[in-house]
């Protein structure tokens, strides 16, 4: 795991609405967070996972928190945590806000043998579980929710008032993430942001582009990556459909397990302490 070396402030400054000095500080109070850097990349090598895929500009996303004060975060895709970290990180320097995540664990196998792993850098080490590489203080703001998006998603957007950073960081195919775009565009204000991950070089997703399109918005593109993010402008077609919660500002959303989903208590977690 190695640190970002040139973070995009021009890209935060786009997709915040902030002037470029507030931008450029804001990466660098991230580019500061050095004891948390140091923090994951020795949790990632006493595991085995020096190399490991985690999205591309976690200084920009911190420093998207920290200027954009969301209170209320949602995160598809988590393995080990280090956008999630980062995230936390910024929510509680903001002493307020939640992230909700999603993620399905994914181990894979050799095939004619589910009972071999790989060593893929993507794969949960052996005893590890999602999010195992966030330091444990970090998850007092932590709504992890583990299970299927198709599954989850849905019952966060009963659930939650508004959204006002969204980061898609998992393999897509257009239908299901404009599905998932238009289900949670009721929640994203004015001013609300939506990322996706294409993967390295990827070229923007057509279900963004028309999600950005119907919001006013202009696609951004992180520097040299196939990181895409746009910031609603105007609001949503949808009507704004409200969650549970509409008026009810910093109420945290009733936890629901839905049968499955829930956040994992803390005290079964200290064994995940990186």
């Amino acid at each position: 795991m190695e640190i970002e070396q040139e973070p995009d402030s021009t890209w935060v400054e786009a997709l915040s609405g902030r002037g470029p000095a507030a931008a450029e500080r804001a990466v660098r109070e991230a580019q500061g967070e050095r004891r948390l850097f140091s923090h994951l990349a020795r949790a990632h090598r006493r595991d085995g996972r020096d190399s490991y895929i985690e999205i591309d500009a976690p200084l920009e996303l911190h420093a998207l928190v920290r200027l954009l004060r969301p209170l209320h975060v949602v995160e598809v895709g988590v393995s080990s945590g280090v956008s999630s970290a980062y995230l936390l990180n910024a929510l509680r320097q903001n002493r307020h806000g939640t992230l909700h995540s999603v993620d399905r664990p994914s181990v894979e196998r050799v095939p004619g043998d589910p009972s071999r792993r790989t060593r893929a850098s993507w794969s949960l080490p052996p005893g590890r579980s999602t999010g195992w590489a966030v330091p444990l203080p970090l998850w007092r703001r932590w709504d992890l929710r583990l299970g299927d998006k198709a599954t989850v998603l849905p019952i966060l957007a009963r659930q939650l008032p508004r959204i006002d950073l969204f980061v898609y960081d998992v393999p897509h195919d257009d239908r299901a993430t404009r599905r998932e775009l238009r289900l949670l565009d009721p929640l994203v204000p004015p001013g609300g942001v939506v990322i996706v991950d294409h993967g390295p070089g990827g070229g923007l997703c057509a279900a963004l582009k028309g999600w950005a399109r119907d919001r006013g918005a202009r696609p951004a593109r992180r520097r040299d990556l196939g990181l895409f993010g746009a910031r609603a402008i105007g609001p949503s077609r949808a009507g704004g459909r409200a969650g549970p919660y509409s008026g009810v500002r910093g109420r945290p959303p009733a936890e629901s397990n839905g049968g499955r989903h829930s956040r994992p208590a803390l005290s079964s977690e200290p064994r995940q302490r990186a």
